[in-house]
């Protein structure tokens, strides 16, 4: 299947059916619709050109609450479109033309639950709450992750693509970020360790302390806060880590794993009552953009990979690299440690590729590796240019 990433905004100005013909008639034959979405300021040109500004945490549909469990997170009245006239318009005109609509769903980088609900959000060893990242460990978040996912399955999509259920990072989760300190990647991983009272409960389920584990990365992380990164050049590993504060990281690394594992294994069990597949949006290639082995550091998001195998039905990386060979290393590097059916997300822009020729061979390097989906990123900022070179792979 061929789909294009695409916002509702897409829709907004001019009749879907005209959008999808144009979309089939250069080769796709779906889109992943953002039905939730973060905050960000975008310049779109399907529509303007238009500076649009997209309200973090957005869902443009109305929200059904009687697919959410007892005691889950929902989507505040403000947080959402007043009733489904734009959605039921797109899906109609899909059905009519043989087109699929998937729904692209961005989980938990949510500030509008966040600032409401700061007690659910990633909180790290100081007590500080990261207001636009819902920790996947707190059973009210899990409600609204698999709320949403019952929602969004009764809606006739084809396929559900989930995109941050994960634990986050330290960076990208506001606009003008200050972080004016040098800092190594395992200084960056300590700093957004969520120690919120449902992972430390977790944690101490399993035997753990996890008040000793907090002091440990506090102390290890006194000399940083004082005078400097004593882990500057030291990769950041499960051994490293392993090193500076004891066996006992590893055992809580390995509840998050777990607990993402088992949540996954929920939506995909809600997906099938549906008979919707479940495709997951891997980031692990953003985390290291220099790495051609970015299995290696899912960890680091909390995702088991061999368990995330077995748990969703197409498993698909972003592969934003500007360089066909680069592409040809990561297909052949997913295709080796995985069994999933594989997808991948691409873009056909700058900065992630410089020519129609670069698209070609990214595609036939894709499609040559056993690659099911291919889906291109982002419609509403594309120029006819784009969809020409992307036609130009495709055929």
């Amino acid at each position: 299947m061929i789909n294009a990433f695409a916002f509702t905004h897409s829709f907004t100005k001019g009749n879907p059916r005209e959008v999808i013909s144009d979309l089939q008639s250069h080769g796709f034959t779906g889109i992943n619709l953002a039905m939730n979405y973060h905050g960000s300021r975008d310049f779109l040109l399907r529509q303007g050109p238009q500076l649009e500004y997209l309200k973090d945490g957005f869902h443009y549909y109305l929200p059904n609450p009687d697919h959410y469990p007892q005691g889950a997170l929902v989507p505040h009245k403000e947080d959402h479109l007043g009733d489904d006239t734009l959605l039921k318009s797109v899906f109609s005109s899909a059905d009519e033309m043989g087109f699929e609509v998937n729904a692209w769903a961005v989980y938990l980088h949510n500030s509008a639950i966040g600032f409401r609900h700061p007690d659910a959000t990633v909180t790290n060893v100081y007590g500080n709450h990261f207001l636009s990242e819902l920790c996947p460990s707190n059973p009210h978040v899990r409600g609204y992750v698999l709320g949403l996912s019952r929602d969004l399955c009764s809606r006739g999509i084809k396929t559900l693509g989930v995109e941050s259920v994960r634990f986050h990072g330290l960076h990208h989760g506001e606009h003008h970020e200050r972080f004016f300190l040098e800092m190594s990647p395992i200084t960056e991983f300590l700093l957004s360790l969520c120690f919120c009272a449902s992972c430390a409960s977790r944690y101490d389920a399993l035997n753990g302390d996890s008040d000793a584990l907090k002091s440990k990365v506090k102390q290890a992380l006194e000399v940083f806060m004082a005078d400097s990164d004593p882990w500057m050049g030291v990769k950041l590993s499960k051994e490293s880590l392993a090193e500076i504060l004891g066996r006992e990281i590893l055992t809580y690394l390995l509840m998050r794993e777990n607990s993402l594992t088992a949540l996954y294994r929920e939506i995909h069990s809600i997906a099938q009552e549906f008979l919707v597949k479940v495709k997951f949006f891997d980031s692990s290639a953003l985390l290291d953009e220099a790495s051609l082995t970015p299995l290696d550091v899912s960890w680091i998001a909390g995702h088991d990979n061999e368990e995330m195998n077995k748990a969703v039905d197409i498993f698909q990386p972003a592969l934003y690299r500007d360089s066909p060979e680069e592409i040809a290393k990561l297909a052949a590097h997913y295709r080796k440690e995985l069994t999933a059916p594989l997808g991948a997300s691409l873009s056909p822009m700058y900065p992630y590729n410089k020519s129609r020729d670069d698209l070609v061979a990214k595609v036939k390097s894709l499609r040559e590796s056993g690659f099911v989906d291919l889906d291109f990123y982002l419609l509403d900022t594309m120029r006819p240019r784009d969809l020409t070179w992307i036609d130009a792979a495709l055929r």
